[in-house]
């Protein structure tokens, strides 16, 4: 639990020192037109703050953490994915600097390259997972296959939650109180503490793809080192219902010619045009995934 406290207090600390960084340098996010209207107050709000609590974590991991090479594999996918989501959020600053001075630029990173660097690391690990007997169906091919899609799923999952102040955050904050039995998820808890501090509504910085591609790899990462990949869905819920009503959304969308099932997606705009204010959803959110963390930690303690 040192590592929890060493890290809250680097989190709070660094992401601190990020704010008032990024708003001397600019790096404040662009909200698309398209989203709900009262999201166009956040405009200009800090983004890549993710950058801060991993830093904090991995500081307090490294210097606090019982066995090291137990979460070394984790670790590594977590700063990989950060990195790789970093880059999406620096070229989509780029963007939006260059379209302040009426230049033409491309839309950042496209979808379809990040879901190869996603798709390479998430592999990377699951070969490694595999070799380090790591076994879901116990046949090599297939479960490397799995743990790549449960990556790559995870890592999608935590990016479109990330869109309210203290969502993402503070769902990923929860779950990972089901993995607490490894230091690196104390450590990033005890960040995400810290980060929440300037996230919570009114969020004063946004984490970004840095952060929230690095906290759905970290734990699909952490389920599959610990054997708990089947409560994973459970356990994420919220995030898995917010990248499925995005993948509904886009199906009935074009099967259609045009009709929506939702109002808007991911699901947390659903909800917000139907009239929920912000902190209520978040707030609903954090009791349903605190729910299903008790849910899965019974579950688990009777298997």
């Amino acid at each position: 639990m040192t590592a929890l406290v060493l890290a809250a207090a680097l989190g709070l600390l660094l992401t601190g020192s990020f704010v008032q960084l990024a708003r001397r340098f600019g790096w404040g996010k662009a909200i698309r037109s398209a989203g709900p209207e009262s999201h166009q107050a956040k405009a200009g709000t800090p983004t890549m703050g993710g950058a801060a609590f991993l830093l904090a974590a991995t500081v307090a991991w490294l210097l606090l953490g019982d066995d090291l090479g137990a979460d070394l594999a984790p670790a590594l996918l977590v700063l990989g994915s950060g990195l790789l989501g970093l880059w999406d959020d620096a070229l989509a600053l780029q963007r939006k600097r260059a379209i302040a001075q009426g230049l033409e630029v491309g839309t950042g990173l496209l979808a379809r390259y990040r879901l190869l660097g996603q798709g390479a690391l998430a592999l990377g690990f699951a070969v490694w997972a595999v070799g380090a007997g790591h076994a879901l169906f116990g046949v090599a091919w297939l479960d490397v296959l799995a743990y790549a899609f449960v990556v790559v799923g995870s890592i999608n999952a935590l990016n479109f939650t990330d869109g309210l102040d203290g969502l993402a955050a503070g769902v990923a904050a929860i779950a990972l109180l089901f993995f607490l039995g490894s230091p690196f998820a104390a450590a990033l808890l005890g960040a995400l503490l810290g980060f929440l501090w300037y996230n919570a509504h009114p969020a004063r910085v946004i984490m970004g793809g840095v952060g929230a591609e690095a906290l759905g790899a970290g734990l699909a990462a952490l389920a599959i080192t610990q054997g708990t990949v089947w409560y994973l869905p459970l356990v994420l819920l919220v995030p898995v219902l917010e990248v499925v009503s995005v993948i509904l959304q886009v199906s009935y969308f074009r099967a259609t010619g045009g009709k929506r099932i939702f109002r808007m997606t991911p699901l947390h705009h659903h909800f917000e045009l139907g009239g929920w204010p912000e902190t209520r959803i978040v707030q609903r959110a954090y009791v349903v995934t605190a729910l299903l963390v008790a849910l899965a930690l019974a579950l688990r303690g009777a298997a």
